[in-house]
């Protein structure tokens, strides 16, 4: 009977590591806040929340306007996060724009590595 609860739990296990170090990353993990800082300026916050990096994240930004320009190290006018350079666990960045109305900044792409 041990030995069954031996080979279910290393079985378990492994099932878990694979889950966690397996790709387990995907758009969702990538997420947006924003906060008004001003009548016209916002704060917009990108934070990954996976545990492998992801590199070369897009948005969608059809449409997207800023009265001042963004800096293009951070966000691009090809709505290209950092340069494309991977965005790490926890990591946050962060960028402002002016506009009279709130963006919605939707990723669309991104490339998982987990090493």
């Amino acid at each position: 009977m041990a030995s069954i609860f031996n080979i279910l739990s290393i079985t378990l296990f492994f099932a878990l590591v694979f889950q966690v170090y397996g790709h387990p990353c995907s758009l969702s993990d990538i997420q947006v806040s924003q906060s008004k800082t001003s009548a016209t300026r916002y704060n917009v916050s990108v934070t990954n929340h996976c545990i492998c990096s992801q590199s070369k994240i897009r948005f969608n930004c059809h449409g997207f306007k800023s009265s001042q320009p963004v800096d293009p190290k951070i966000f691009s006018k090809s709505c290209l996060l950092i340069q494309g350079a991977p965005l790490y666990l926890a990591s946050v960045v962060t960028f402002t724009y002016d506009s009279d109305s709130r963006f919605l900044f939707v990723p669309i792409s991104s490339q998982i590595s987990c090493h």
